[in-house]
């Protein structure tokens, strides 16, 4: 889901942004990862992406065979941190989760962001489009589980760097990133706790493909037991507000630790200030919510 930017109806946008952070330094950044985003309509609400006390900058890592890409952000000062993994659920590492990692990076966790596609850096919105109307195999399960296989990855290249505490790590994720998360949840040891931003419970038809479909939530609901905060708003017409529901009061009943919000008029995306959707208040909220849930599961 959201492999693409129809979840917001912006699939006329496709700018390249190459500079932001100190300058010509993401510049650099920006040709390693093949970042490319939405024009913003505003700058970050904060100054996380430029802060002097958080160290960030991209790395890669073994997923098998491949390689995959990320953004890494950490407290300058030296000590070993909780890790954090963020996912997305868009074609390309936007801004806005490098500015999630730098978010988490100032509140004293070690935050990577996964590049999705990174065994495609060439790969278009266009091309994208096309194969999800045609062929569909980004949205399957084989696809799925590749990019769950990068995750847990990711995980492991955690584990690994000396600054990192801890043999657990907390997920974020972000629509399609965030059901990937809950699903990871589901089996992976690794995973103390889970805050998901818009992670559709059940999946549209439109980002299903039939022949090879991904899990749904509510199908895997009751092998979700560590921690969940899930965000959601009233106005999302990609996630209706009554499968959300459904999917807290069935993990209520199992007593599964779970703080669902939900955000009166803020549509799909609100928390990403890089598109069209994104409301100031309602992201400031849920980014302090996240942040105070992942101090709490992740001591």
């Amino acid at each position: 889901m959201c492999t693409n930017e129809s979840c917001t109806e912006d699939d006329d946008v496709d700018v390249e942004r190459r500079s932001f952070l100190k300058g010509a330094t993401v510049a650099v950044v920006g040709a390693a990862l093949g970042i490319k985003a939405q024009q913003p309509q505003q700058p970050p609400p904060t100054g996380a992406l430029t802060d002097a006390d958080v160290v960030q900058n991209e790395v890669s890592f073994k997923s098998g065979p491949d390689t995959v890409e990320g953004y890494i952000a950490r407290p300058r000062k030296k000590g070993r941190y909780r890790a954090v993994v963020v996912l997305h659920g868009n074609l390309f590492l936007t801004e806005d989760h490098r500015f999630t990692a730098a978010q988490l990076g100032q509140a004293g966790f070690v935050g990577l962001a996964v590049r999705r596609f990174s065994r495609t850096p060439d790969l278009t919105i266009a091309e994208l489009n096309r194969s999800d109307r045609e062929d569909r195999r980004y949205l399957s399960n084989t696809f799925n589980e590749q990019e769950l296989k990068d995750a847990e990855a990711a995980i492991e290249f955690l584990k690994s760097q000396p600054y990192v505490r801890g043999k657990t790590v907390g997920m974020v994720g972000f629509c399609g990133g965030g059901h990937q998360s809950l699903v990871l949840s589901s089996r992976s040891k690794n995973v103390r706790a889970t805050v998901a931003f818009y992670a559709p419970p059940i999946l549209l038809p439109q980002y299903r493909n039939p022949d090879d479909p991904r899990p749904e939530l509510m199908d895997i609901v009751d092998r979700l037991k560590t921690p969940i905060q899930g965000h959601y708003g009233t106005a999302d017409t990609a996630i209706p507000v009554e499968d959300v529901r459904r999917f807290e009061e069935a993990l209520r009943k199992q007593k599964t630790p779970a703080e669902i919000y939900y955000y009166e008029g803020a549509g799909h995306a609100f928390c990403d200030y890089t598109r069209r959707n994104y409301n100031a208040q309602a992201a400031a909220l849920a980014k302090t919510r996240m942040l105070q849930f992942l101090k709490r599961q992740l001591k």
